[in-house]
């Protein structure tokens, strides 16, 4: 894979695109109606601007928000920040963490790999982009998330079944990724969907993986057009 190409290639797409690759992925997805997929995507990215205006509001600032601001925001959510070297899992490449308990991890030396791969590449869009602010921001959008239960994405259920007057319902996991990724793009003002570096950051460590990410994510991009043929 061309990975400055692709790369080039999913800057292009909407954040409608990237959300539907989440629901792609969620763990009930076969249980999510098609009529409703795009309404959720729209309440799901309306939730995450509206938190990173009220967190810019809390900063004082309408845009330009650093690594200073992002831990000023952080220790004002009582979060603890901690950096680690990498991951210990054989199994996935982690660039951030966040714990229930109000941690988030940085992991550096995955994060520096994929700043170092930006550079060789020269991609405009990246300029002047930090992808440490960008995984601290989307961590603390999950902390946002697990804190303020009355959310759309905390409240939102799909009914799974039934039995007799009981329903059992699910929330979505997928809600949460695409409010992450909506917070992080509005708060730190990118002109691209931070989901895209998910394939950046990944191809260092495994380029079959990261082509097979990018497949996925091109391919959810025209699920939309996919269900509304199922239904002519």
């Amino acid at each position: 894979m061309d990975i400055k190409k692709a790369i080039k290639h999913l800057i292009q797409l909407k954040d409608e695109d990237f959300a539907r690759y989440h629901i792609y992925n969620d763990p009930i997805e076969g249980r999510i109606p098609s009529y409703l997929r795009e309404d959720i995507i729209r309440e799901a990215l309306i939730c995450g601007n509206e938190e990173a205006t009220y967190a810019m509001e809390k900063l004082g600032m309408v845009k330009g928000i650093g690594w200073a601001d992002l831990v000023e925001l952080a220790q004002s959510l009582g979060i603890q920040i901690q950096f680690k070297k990498c991951d210990n899992s054989l199994q996935y490449v982690y660039f951030g963490s966040y714990e229930d308990s109000g941690v988030i991890t940085l992991y550096e030396e995955t994060i520096s790999k994929g700043e170092a791969l930006a550079q060789e590449y020269n991609i405009e869009e990246f300029k002047g982009i930090s992808l440490r602010e960008v995984v601290l921001a989307h961590e603390i959008f999950h902390h946002i998330e697990a804190r303020k239960k009355d959310l759309f994405i905390n409240s939102f259920r799909i009914n799974l079944w039934k039995l007799g007057p009981y329903t059992h319902r699910s929330r979505l996991i997928c809600t949460g990724e695409i409010s992450g990724m909506a917070f992080t793009k509005r708060l730190l003002n990118l002109q691209f969907c931070p989901n895209v570096l998910d394939v950046l950051l990944l191809y260092p460590y495994n380029e079959i993986l990261a082509e097979q990410l990018y497949k996925e994510i091109t391919m959810s991009s025209h699920q939309k057009y996919i269900l509304k043929s199922h239904y002519l």
